[in-house]
């Protein structure tokens, strides 16, 4: 391993002495690195500000400050250097006042080099024994810390099992969060971009140390999506201290600012006995967290707003029919109206489980779809959706309009299978789908099928249950969608395949059309 290179820094206002010192003094073959020399004392003292040398030889007296004030400025803010003064008067009470100032050593001009260079040498020893033995100790920091958050990780996800070794792991481990009662606060924003969310967790865990001073509390960013954070509570008084300091986070962090929109929330967990126990807690605290679909003021949800009431609901008792006309005429109006009352009929509570309404959502496409096929047996079946996009859906809103996306898919699939005869339609698709790429206008089709644009949009409307626009726009998704899903280009270059000029416009359109964004669209 090479040896660190020590920094030196030499003040002394005679040229020639500053000179000399760089000469005669094998500094490389020392591990030392003169970085700077000063012709006087307050250029010296910058030097020192600026540098953080490890050692600086000192003149006693130089012009400005002499070499005394230096030492006890330097060592009054903080400096850490060693200091060797090099001194043209043999006086006893000076070699005193500059031991008492923190000097290290005390020279007299002319300089004997070879005492000189063995003092140094001996400084050099310390310091670089100093520097491994300070590396080891952040080395061993290091590592206890990585030890610790993994270990926290475990708890939370129930991989330690038995509070016997729960207790023998933590007692190996330095953490500052006890083994005693305690609660699981989770933090995240509504993005999925790691490039918008890491930052707003950042100074998140910034405000929480500062807020929460009084506190033994661990926290660290998990999984790159949520900040997770153990506390022990004492009493109930620490509960509210605890609380309060949440809320202020979230405030201070939902303050309107130049940076990209991410709203952020909290979820503060059951309180329970020890760490053995933690996972309970955290699981209780995503659980008040997911609340937050129901966009009410707050942006701290704690685990007394959980529903322990178990949902009855039986789809049987739904009236599927008017839906299923809606989908036959893909009446997207009509879809939107229906699938409003039904998450609607869904609120049995104020607030039911939130996976308790995305389950319902997904049930209810699903079913949907069964009825449907049965129904049209012409049409070729789809298989069953997963819904997995929901999991980053931060609204009962966006639920609703991906509920509305995901069933009017196969309401189109229906339409077009009885207009696929039509010539003006079978052309207008296919231009479609060769100018997917390009700023595609229904005057350039109509002509090419030598209509009218406003008869042309029109006869495009009445066969095939969509606008000439809509239409597009779903043509430009679904190739986004297979080239996304293939890999094979970044979302900017797949934004510019599917005509979109700029990201933004491409992600705008991409979420309004399927509930999520290509990158949690990607991701999946």
């Amino acid at each position: 391993m090479p040896q660190p290179v020590l920094s030196v820094l030499i003040a002394d206002d005679e040229a020639a002495i500053r000179n000399g010192l760089l000469d005669a003094i094998p500094w490389n073959d020392l591990h030392a690195q003169v970085i700077d020399t000063a012709p006087d004392g307050l250029y010296a003292l910058s030097c020192i500000q600026r540098y953080h040398p490890d050692l600086v030889v000192i003149d006693i007296k130089m012009p400005g400050i002499d070499g005394l004030e230096v030492i006890r400025r330097a060592k009054a803010e903080g400096a850490e250097c060693r200091f060797l003064i090099l001194s043209g008067y043999d006086d006893f009470s000076l070699a005193q006042k500059a031991i008492r100032y923190g000097a290290n050593g005390y020279f007299l001009k002319p300089l004997k080099i070879d005492e000189f260079k063995d003092e140094l040498n001996r400084q050099f020893s310390e310091l670089l024994s100093q520097k491994h033995v300070s590396a080891a100790k952040q080395n061993i920091e290091s590592l206890m810390h990585t030890s610790g958050i993994f270990f926290l990780n475990q708890l939370i996800r129930s991989e330690i099992t038995g509070p016997d070794e729960t207790a023998r792991r933590y007692s190996v481990l330095n953490l500052n969060v006890k083994n005693s009662s305690l609660c699981a606060i989770v933090c995240t924003c509504a993005a999925s971009d790691k490039a918008v969310i890491l930052p707003i967790l950042d100074r998140a865990s910034r405000l929480f140390h500062e807020l929460l001073s009084g506190f033994s509390f661990d926290l660290w960013i998990y999984q790159d999506k949520q900040l997770v954070l153990l506390a022990n509570l004492d009493s109930s008084e620490m509960f509210k201290k605890l609380y309060h300091a949440v809320a202020s986070v979230t405030a201070i962090l939902n303050q309107p600012s130049d940076e990209p929109p991410a709203r952020f929330f909290a979820g503060i967990g059951q309180a329970v006995s020890s760490l053995a126990h933690a996972s309970a807690s955290y699981q209780s605290a995503l659980l008040a967290l997911s609340y937050h679909i129901y966009e009410k003021d707050d942006e701290v949800y704690d685990s007394s707003i959980i529903c322990t009431r178990q949902p009855s609901f039986c789809m049987e008792t739904i009236n599927m029919e008017p839906l299923l006309q809606a989908l036959e005429t893909a009446s997207e109006s009509a879809v939107d109206a229906y699938c409003r009352d039904f998450i609607h009929s869904l609120f049995f509570v104020p607030m039911p489980p939130p996976d308790f309404i995305r389950g319902m959502c997904i049930y209810m496409t699903n079913h949907a779809r069964i009825l449907f096929f049965a129904r049209h047996s012409d049409l070729t079946p789809a298989p069953p959706v997963t819904g997995e996009e929901t999991r980053f859906m931060h609204s009962v809103h966006d639920l609703e309009h991906w509920l509305v996306s995901s069933l009017t898919d196969f309401g189109h699939q229906y339409l077009t299978s009885h207009t696929h005869r039509d010539p003006v339609i079978e052309t207008a698709k296919q231009f479609i789908q060769e100018h997917i790429s390009s700023n595609i206008k229904a005057r350039d089709i109509a002509l090419a099928v030598n209509l009218s644009e406003t008869y042309f949009t029109t006869y495009f409307k009445n066969k095939t249950g969509q606008n000439f626009r809509d239409y597009v726009l779903n043509a430009r998704i679904d190739y986004a969608k297979q080239l996304l899903s293939r890999r094979e280009m970044n979302i900017s270059e797949v934004a510019y395949a599917t005509g979109y000029q700029d990201y933004r416009s491409f992600s705008r359109a991409f979420k309004n059309v399927t509930g999520i964004s290509p990158s949690d669209y990607e991701s999946l």
